[in-house]
């Protein structure tokens, strides 16, 4: 039988903690490592629908990619959003792991997902788990519907409507502030999921486009890579562990 600790180890194998930025507070969050799992969901988030669904399924273990606790709590009053999920939480005997950005900085992680579902090919790592790649030549009009399509959300282009786009840059979620990156790597375009309007104003200035896609629609490819990449390795050591994608979307 297979426990949170378990589950941890393998997820580390997928995306280590130590490559986590100094600042984030990806791992085990609630829960204790003894306790046995035998069904875990796979989320963006940890919210009261997540909490939810994973009650009806009756999984043990959440899996998400943002991690809670990020204000440095000193009280578990319910009389706020945060404190009322975690009461509810461990009330349900429920464990929760985050995988946020050492899953962003994994080879195979968040931006490899999103250049998948894009369909941005013979992506190269950047810095900060960014990556680029190629895309058919096409105008940034044309790009940007293909994106819209492709993540099923509006997306904010900045930059001429006509411009030829070949080279693609990305980084998931709030990435306005490594654009640079992407420019210093020679990108005909930027996606990321949140940008300044300023910082995406000089980018076009500067020559390359940017097209703002919404930070869930971002990551959420990520979150089924994640489900298989985990199923496929409790698989592989025989766990009996079955995993599961959350229905759920933060926006739509």
């Amino acid at each position: 039988m297979a426990t949170v600790r378990d589950i941890l180890e393998i997820l580390e194998g997928i995306a280590p903690l130590e490559t986590q930025e100094e600042w984030d507070n990806a791992g085990l969050l609630a829960g204790d490592p003894s306790w046995q799992v035998t069904r875990a969901l796979v989320a963006l988030d940890l919210c009261a629908e997540v909490l939810e669904e994973a009650k009806e399924l009756g999984a043990e273990l959440i899996v998400t990619h943002h991690p809670i606790l990020f204000g440095g709590r000193k009280n578990l009053r319910e009389d706020d959003p945060e404190g009322r999920l975690l009461a509810d939480l461990v009330r349900a005997r429920v464990a929760l792991i985050a995988m946020h950005t050492n899953f962003d900085n994994a080879d195979g992680g968040v931006n490899r997902a999103l250049c998948d579902r894009l369909g941005v090919r013979q992506s190269a790592a950047l810095e900060s788990g960014m990556r680029i790649g190629d895309f058919e030549p096409t105008t940034l009009a044309d790009f940007r519907r293909h994106v819209e399509t492709a993540l099923g959300g509006a997306v904010r282009a900045y930059g001429k409507p006509g411009r030829a786009v070949r080279r693609v840059a990305v980084l998931g979620g709030a990435g306005g502030g490594y654009a640079s990156i992407a420019q210093a790597a020679g990108a005909d375009v930027y996606v990321t999921g949140e940008i300044s309007y300023h910082a995406a104003l000089n980018c076009a200035a500067a020559g390359m486009a940017v097209l703002e896609a919404g930070h869930a629609a971002t990551e959420h490819p990520a979150v089924r890579v994640l489900r298989e990449g985990l199923q496929k390795a409790i698989n592989a050591v025989e766990y009996k562990v079955e995993t599961f994608e959350s229905a759920h979307r933060p926006f739509l």
